[in-house]
């Protein structure tokens, strides 16, 4: 057992059987769980392609498309913005209320903290603020900027990988075991997450990703008390 961490037993019903587990630590996805928003989405609003970017965006989350290949056709769009309108937004991406209060708890509780995300560094820094030292690791992506403006690339820990295999090197290099883990996410790219965490919780859960959630929620106050119920919090 690791020195310093806080250990809770939950028995919760996964996959057919009861399995009893020490959590070790919380993943979360940021744009739609603990952020309302959808940073590219914003993004798009400032070039004026948000509509375009909303239908690709919803594609991926329902499975339809590959994430990868949508987060390419995404970005290209926002190819030619300026640097100080990225920032600018960024700037407006804030946690939805009761997230932070979440953060705090866990972290409270000795819980390791993990945000892997599609989304980009900037804007979860700039939602975070006071909450970013309850944060082990923030896994994100970031937009390439050259002579002030948006290249229409993208770079980052998901360009070639699935957050699965991120979760993946974040337990080995943590010595936690996938059975210790909670996630909680809510698209077709969070399923290689919820499938193998020891309790998933789909946020908001779009229907592709339900059937990997052991439960669902719909607010930040759900959560906290789904947490509480599993011994997660005290």
């Amino acid at each position: 057992m690791l020195k310093g961490y806080k250990f809770y037993k939950i028995m919760i019903f996964k996959k057919s059987k009861e399995l009893e587990t020490v959590v070790q630590l919380v993943v979360f996805d940021f744009d739609g769980t603990l952020s309302e928003y959808e940073m590219i989405d914003m993004l798009g609003e400032r070039m004026g392609c948000k509509e375009l970017i909303e239908e690709i965006t919803e594609e991926s989350m329902r499975g339809d498309i590959e994430y990868i290949k949508s987060l390419r056709s995404r970005v290209k769009l926002l190819a030619g913005l300026s640097e100080n309108d990225m920032h600018e937004v960024y700037s407006q991406v804030v946690l939805r209320q009761g997230a932070g209060d979440i953060l705090k708890d866990l972290r409270k509780n000795g819980l390791k903290i993990a945000i892997v995300t599609g989304g980009f560094l900037g804007g979860v820094e700039c939602a975070l603020k006071e909450y970013r030292n309850n944060v082990d690791w923030i896994i994100s992506n970031e937009l390439v900027v050259e002579n002030g403006h948006l290249t229409g690339e993208v770079k980052g820990e998901f360009i070639e990988e699935t957050k699965g295999y991120i979760l993946k090197n974040i337990c080995k290099m943590s010595k936690i075991s996938f059975e210790d883990v909670v996630v909680v996410g809510d698209g077709s790219n969070d399923i290689p997450m919820l499938e193998i965490a020891g309790l998933a919780i789909g946020f908001k859960a779009k229907e592709i990703a339900k059937s990997y959630c052991d439960h669902t929620v719909d607010t930040m106050i759900e959560l906290s008390e789904k947490f509480r119920e599993n011994g997660i919090i005290k």
